[in-house]
Order: structure tokens, then sequence, then C-alpha cells
């Protein structure tokens, strides 16, 4: 049998790879266009892994995404893995698992954190080290009461181009510094979501306060008698109140509006009948630490001093697999490898619920991976729970 390799991809190897994921979801490759492209030399080779037989045919392959990443209030590197394919004859024959195997090295050389991917099956990506990070909500809310809420500022609608876009991202990044996983949007992708045309379907409004600053905004579209937000952002309650009080002004227009919310939103709060609330839950995806001691490190303190010991069992990410005592105080953090005792011991899979805070301390230690010792009223200050979100996909 020809030698395997698992490597990035050249440009020229690019169409073999579409052909593996044309097959695995069901779409056609248009040939002539990609081999146009390659001779142009507008592809690169940067994000596209492959297992290549010696004939150049790609077994399996994935992409590996660089983002930047919100963890604790701190911008962290983050890669997004997407477009996992293997061709139907050789499923189950570990190619995929060897790929994973380069990308992990090559990311974790290059000082990667974390990794994110959506899932269609859960349990096999936790072959790999991932964990569910929980599910966001998606609201349908009648639009009447939201017309109600008390606010002083105005509202105002965005184009492409407009002085506003800065201030639209300061909003945005805010917004997604309180919450673990949301992404810190390149420029690339900022042109996506404010490319907004007076004339087209999608609207984009924010909300300013009465001294002017733009505080909130929103980005929708209508679909029969459903507002559809598809984007939304607040620095504060105040920004939240005036960007949907905003929304209510659609009552006669629309019955409801829809928007996948903040963990810092909760409706019950504000809509009196509680049988107009329609709630979704929305899994949003799976996450795994490459580097379980930078996130150690950056991992959010107790305001005092004080220390803990954990074990990581790490199966897939050898690098991973210490005993790391943590020291903290007055504003210093240290963490090395320890021969020490754990005060807790865990899988990979259960210390990304443990570092990114889907849970309390005392629900994650009732995991059957999770070995609690010792040390449990420091355990629960450090791990605490904390928001999750993400609102873009790869």
């Amino acid at each position: 049998m020809a030698k395997i390799e698992y490597r990035k991809v050249t440009p020229e190897e690019r169409l073999a790879v579409s052909r593996v994921q044309g097959t695995a979801f069901s779409f056609e490759v248009n040939e002539k266009e990609m081999r146009e492209k390659i001779e142009k030399g507008e592809y690169k080779n940067d994000e596209v892994y492959a297992a290549l037989d010696g004939d150049g045919r790609a077994l399996a392959a994935m992409e590996a995404l660089p983002y930047t990443m919100w963890y604790d209030g701190q911008k962290v590197p983050m890669y997004g893995i997407g477009g996992v394919a293997s061709m139907p004859e050789t499923r189950r024959q570990g190619h995929v698992r060897k790929i994973f195997e380069k990308i992990f090295e090559d990311i974790y050389e290059k000082g990667v954190v974390f990794s994110h991917l959506f899932p269609f099956s859960h349990d096999y990506y936790r072959k790999f080290g991932y964990e569910h990070c929980g599910a966001a909500t998606k609201y349908t809310l009648p639009v009447e009461p939201a017309r109600r809420f008390l606010t002083e500022g105005e509202t105002r609608e965005f184009v492409k181009g407009g002085p506003e876009q800065n201030s639209l991202i300061a909003v945005y990044e805010s917004y997604a510094a309180r919450h673990n996983v949301m992404l810190s949007r390149s420029p690339q992708r900022w042109d996506e979501v404010l490319n907004i045309s007076p004339y087209g379907v999608d609207k984009l409004y924010y909300w300013s306060d009465a001294g002017g600053d733009i505080r909130s905004w929103a980005k929708f579209r209508r679909n029969g008698r459903v507002v559809e937000i598809s984007e939304i952002a607040w620095e504060d309650r105040a920004g939240m109140l005036g960007i949907l009080r905003f929304m209510g002004m659609f009552e006669g227009a629309a019955e409801k509006f829809s928007f996948r919310a903040s963990p810092e939103f909760i409706a019950e709060l504000y809509w009196n009948n509680l049988y107009d609330i329609q709630i979704e839950n929305q899994w949003i995806g799976m996450n795994r630490v490459l580097n379980a001691k930078r996130a150690l490190e950056l991992l959010k303190k107790p305001e005092k001093e004080g220390s803990f010991t954990i074990k990581i069992n790490d199966g897939f990410a050898k690098w991973n697999n210490n005993t790391y005592r943590v020291e903290y105080g007055g504003g210093d953090c240290r963490v090395e490898t320890s021969d020490l005792e754990a005060d807790v011991e865990t899988s990979e899979i259960a210390f990304v619920h443990m570092a990114l805070g889907l849970y309390e301390f005392e629900q994650v230690q009732k995991r059957y991976d999770v070995q609690p010792n010792k040390n449990f009223e420091t355990l629960k200050k450090a791990f605490c729970k904390k928001p999750i979100l993400i609102t873009d996909h790869f």
C-alpha cells in the first residue's frame, strides 16, 4: 500500500479536497472554475489539511481556520474546524484522527489556546477532546410589550460606509468580551456584516443614548409577520432596552420578533404573559482546550490570593497531560507542572466545561470523569459559571 501523507495541501491539491467534500456533503464541484482559480493563484494552502495517497488522491480532509476568541475578557488565538469529510470507501480507517493530530501539533506550536467546531455528532468529536458548550436561547416574542420600555435616546438607520461603523464595532466587541467563545471579528468579517444597502431586505438600526453615544444595534429582516434579528449587541442594560424598544415599534407591521439572546437577557423579566414567550435551545458547538497551561494562566482568578492543583488527563493532546500548580494574587499568576497531589483530577473534555464556565464547579464535579479531592472552596471560586455565546459560524 502506498504511503499516506497527512499534511496541508498545496493549492494544486485543492480540487482533490473539494471532490472529497462534494462527495461527503452532496454538492457538485465546479471543476472548470476551480482549475481556473488554481491557475490564477487564487487559492492558499494554509487552512486546508488532507490525507493524501501516493497518487495525490485525497482520502479525507478538513479546514483549520484561524480566529480570535474572547476568553474571560481577553483575546486569545482559536482555530475553527470545518469541512470535515471522508470518501465513503475510506471511512473508519483513522484518517480524520491523523489529520487532527497534525493540525493540533501545528496550531499548538503557534500558541493557539482553543479550538471550536459545529459537530454532526457530539460523541464523534469527544474522541478528539472536544466538549459541548451548551445552548443559546432563541426567543420569539410579541412585539407590543417591548414598545413600552422606558428609554431616553433615539434610533437611526445605518447603511454601508456610514460614519457610525467604528462605534458599532466597538459596541459588539464590548458585548463579545463579556461572553466566553465569542469571536473578535476580522475586518473581512465586518465587511460582510455591515454590508447594508438602503434598498436591501436586511436592515441595521442603532440606538444612541441622550448624550449621543451609540450603545446598541440590531441587524434584521422581516419575514412575514416576524422580524428576524440576525445580529444584536448592547453595551449595557440601557442599550439593551433601547434597541428592544425600537423593535417594539414594528407593532402593526409585525406580530413578533426573534433573536438568539445573550445569557444577560431573560425575557421573563420583561414579558408579563409567559405563555407568549417561545423558547428554542440552539446548541452552539463544541470547544477543546489546545493549551491547558495557557488557559489556566488566562483563567479569571478570585480576587484574593490563593492556589490550587489540577491534574488533566488528555488522551489526544499529550502535552496537556500533566498536573498543574496554579498560584495567583496581586494581579499575578504562575502555572507550573507539579508532582503534588491534585486538588481535582479531570478529563480533557470536562476541563472544557471548567475553563469556559459552562457550569458551576459543584455541578461539574459530579461528572463521571471528574474526581474532586480537596480545596473545594478555592475550586468553586476559580471555576465558576460564566456567560457563553457564539454568533458566528464556520
